[in-house]
């Protein structure tokens, strides 16, 4: 694959994945608030959805959404 190939291909797939951790950023932040979590909370897990932790944290969000932290 000639280099300007490669080039084009690797920020395509950077682009799809910033948009993929941008738009899973946007539903953490919708579904916190619609869960009625504090503004501490929904903004600790939208600095977690960041693009270089995005696969850890959409887990860990999936794993924690049910719990109640400060209950």
């Amino acid at each position: 694959m000639p280099e300007s190939q490669s080039s084009v291909l690797s920020n395509a797939v950077l682009v799809v994945y910033v948009l993929i951790s941008l738009a899973t950023m946007v539903w953490v932040i919708k579904d916190t608030r619609r869960k009625g979590r504090p503004l501490s909370e929904i903004i600790g897990w939208a600095i977690f959805m960041t693009p270089p932790l995005f696969p850890l944290a959409i887990v860990t969000y999936l794993y924690f959404r049910k719990k109640n932290f400060f209950d």
